[in-house]
């Protein structure tokens, strides 16, 4: 899903190189019907991108508003979340069921804050070409709970009746870089667009924190230590992009 998105904008980039740049960002029509041209009667544009990843089960659209201090220049910010939750059974005789499961639930959340600066150069009739830099924050936590469920030497999950346990894993994380990005006008105010981004993201992972109760007792444990994480990426997300100008 991402190549596809970078393939494509990569094709509408060599498409825009080829056109002649009669027509700047924020388009508006034109009474004669000659197309778009760019005036200050439209200053915002709100729009919805929802990311395809496999294996997520409930994805949160991202939400970004912007807003042009004039033709060229915008300003703008960025709302994220996403939701990861499976569960694992396990039964106390696999071979005959009995009735009696045990569980595994795992929940990944996230969430994000961005803000930019957006450039805006001359674009063609319906298609707004943009780049820029960026900058945000984000927090999250990995959490596991345990209900009539452990697990093996080999790490397998086995039944355990009334074993449970909980794992705690939070982050925190800022990040910087750069957008490139093009809006297509399908009608006068409404647009799709592609966007590519380079960023460097820094995540600062807490102690991870272990806790379980069975019939033999409790323990609590810290399962790895603070660290720190450093890494750079290149994608095209969110995969799709609809906006609304007003």
């Amino acid at each position: 899903m991402k190549l596809k998105a970078i393939i494509s904008s990569a094709i509408v980039a060599v498409l825009l190189a080829s056109t002649p740049s009669a027509y700047a960002q924020k388009p508006i029509s034109v009474n004669n019907g000659g197309g778009f041209i760019s005036y200050g009667a439209h200053r915002s544009t709100i729009e919805a991108g929802l990311n395809f990843s496999e294996g997520i089960t409930v994805v949160l659209p991202q939400l970004r508003y912007r807003y042009f201090l004039s033709d060229r220049f915008a300003i703008r910010g960025t709302l994220n979340a996403a939701t990861n939750s499976t569960v694992e059974n396990v039964y106390s005789n696999p071979d005959n069921f009995d009735g009696k499961v045990g569980t595994r639930t795992v929940i990944d959340r996230s969430w994000g804050l961005q803000g930019g600066l957006e450039y805006h150069p001359s674009g063609a009739k319906r298609v707004s070409p943009y780049f820029g830099a960026v900058a945000g924050i984000g927090a999250g936590r990995g959490k596991e709970l345990w209900k009539d469920y452990n697990q093996d030497a080999a790490g397998d999950g086995i039944y355990e009746f009334q074993t449970t346990a909980s794992l705690n894993a939070p982050f925190f994380s800022y990040n910087f870089g750069a957008v490139a990005g093009v809006d297509i006008y399908l009608i006068e105010n409404l647009y799709m667009g592609l966007e590519l981004n380079w960023l460097m993201n820094v995540r600062n992972n807490r102690i991870v924190e272990f806790e379980i109760e069975s019939l033999a007792g409790s323990a609590k444990v810290n399962l790895a230590p603070a660290d720190r994480k450093v890494s750079t990426n290149f994608s095209a997300l969110p995969t799709v992009r609809v906006g609304w100008r007003f």
